[in-house]
């Protein structure tokens, strides 16, 4: 019972503001598909041509008090024409065409009103006011880029109702007090450009924040996918080094060992003119792909316990130009060129050496991109400090300075000095993910 009371009550409250929303609120036929982009502009649309209706109902009333039966049937027609403006573009149902082509017919029904009410001459001012409509489809991006557009708006404004007042000639077809008629002019200019001012700044406002609205989205859409692709590559990488043998733990600690070297030479101000964003980002993405080329080589060598032949080992030297090519084959969908230059160049440099002795070769010095001089630190060390089929792992304050007596020789100097710096950091994360057996 109570229940049917409350209900009752709900029912019965009285909903506010059904005049106040019928003429200046949003439309709902705003949340259709094809509305998404101008949903807050019929709401000043609204406005505008309200604006209008009573403009023009002040005019008609103004003429009937001084008996001027012309234009009294001149401002009724124009009521007429508003009011239907307003109920349409309320119950229109229909793209933001239908806007479109309401606010080109109020453009000249203005210029016929300016033309008829006060004997104006149609002239280049007119102009001012496509101007305006065009200018606010500049998009905002830059204070220079907004600052011309907001001067656009405000000159064409300006000039607009400056060159009407003043500089028209203009003989009424009827007969008015001239301070009246003066003031009328100026009334309608004001009012009428007051109004289109805040319509286009409520579409500059609604096409601004359309503009951000897919621009966010593009960018979420842009990192989710970006995510993916990294899920992607690192599942490959694991299944790749879980062959000889790993639990996939040094794809993970080699990429975070590279992520921490490569923001310690960032924050240093080394290599500055390399290390830009984009650089940094994408050898730090490369990382997990610097082994793919081990696909390619059998089983017998790739765990084998024993020391290998020199055709073994050429064998394994191998998997740098295989994994290069494999990147280069399955990766050329990818947009993304600068990545996948650093991401081929990490796989196929990753063993030389600063001295030039290493492999496949033989380059030296800065000879040998910067990522592949980064990712040759990062993947000695956890070779060196973790365990593997053919060998046992070297404790890790061995291994800094194994690290620190090849700086110059198998490291770039630089690069080492970085990796030195950040030895705590490094010691954190081999130990955080170590292998569990």
């Amino acid at each position: 019972m109570k229940g049917c009371i409350h209900v009752a009550q709900i029912t019965q409250t009285p909903q506010k503001g059904k005049l106040t929303d019928f003429f200046v609120g949003t439309p709902a036929y705003n949340n259709d598909k094809d509305y998404a982009a101008y949903a807050a502009l019929t709401a000043p649309l609204n406005m505008f041509f309200l604006i209008c209706l009573v403009l023009h109902t002040g005019y008609l009333m103004l003429f009937s008090f001084y008996g001027i039966f012309i234009m009294q049937m001149f401002d009724l027609v124009g009521v007429f024409f508003y009011a239907t403006f307003v109920i349409l573009l309320k119950y229109f149902k229909g793209s933001w065409l239908p806007c479109t082509l309401l606010t080109i017919g109020e453009l000249f029904l203005h210029q016929i009103c300016s033309v008829a009410l006060f004997g104006l001459d149609p002239g280049f001012q007119y102009l001012m006011i496509p101007l305006m409509f065009l200018s606010v489809f500049i998009s905002k991006k830059g204070k220079t880029i907004r600052l011309a557009r907001n001067a656009i708006i405000f000159l064409a404004a300006v000039a607009f109702i400056f060159l009407l007042v003043f500089f028209n000639d203009y003989t009424p077809p009827y007969e008015l007090p001239v301070a009246i008629n003066r003031s009328l002019l100026i009334v309608n200019c004001v009012t009428s450009f007051l109004a289109t001012a805040i319509y286009s700044g409520r579409i500059v406002t609604s096409i601004d924040t359309k503009r951000n609205e897919l621009n966010l989205s593009v960018d979420q859409k842009s990192a989710t996918i970006e995510q993916m692709q990294n899920k992607i590559i690192i599942s490959f990488a694991n299944i790749i080094e879980a062959r000889d043998g790993s639990t996939g733990q040094h794809v993970l600690r080699t990429s975070e060992y590279v992520q921490a070297l490569t923001l310690e030479l960032v924050r240093r101000g080394d290599y500055s003119e390399q290390l830009t964003d984009r650089y940094v980002r994408n050898t730090i993405l490369s990382a997990p792909l610097h082994d793919i080329g081990k696909i390619t080589v059998p089983d017998a060598i790739l765990l084998k316990p024993g020391k290998l032949t020199d055709e073994e080992f050429q064998v394994i030297k191998s998997h740098t130009l295989n994994g290069k090519k494999l990147i280069a084959e399955s990766m050329s969908d990818i947009e993304q060129e600068d990545f996948l230059t650093i991401a081929e160049a990490v796989a196929l440099y990753h063993h030389e050496c600063w001295d030039g002795s290493g492999y496949p070769y033989g380059l030296k010095g800065e000879d040998i991109p910067l990522c592949a001089r980064i990712m040759t630190i990062a993947d000695v060390f956890d070779a060196l400090a973790a365990k593997r089929v053919y060998k046992a792992a070297v404790p890790i304050s061995e291994v800094f300075d194994m690290i620190r007596s090849l700086r110059g020789k198998k490291f770039d100097p630089i690069v080492t000095d970085a990796f030195l710096a950040i030895e705590p950091q490094i010691t954190e994360i081999a130990t955080n993910l170590a292998d569990n057996s």
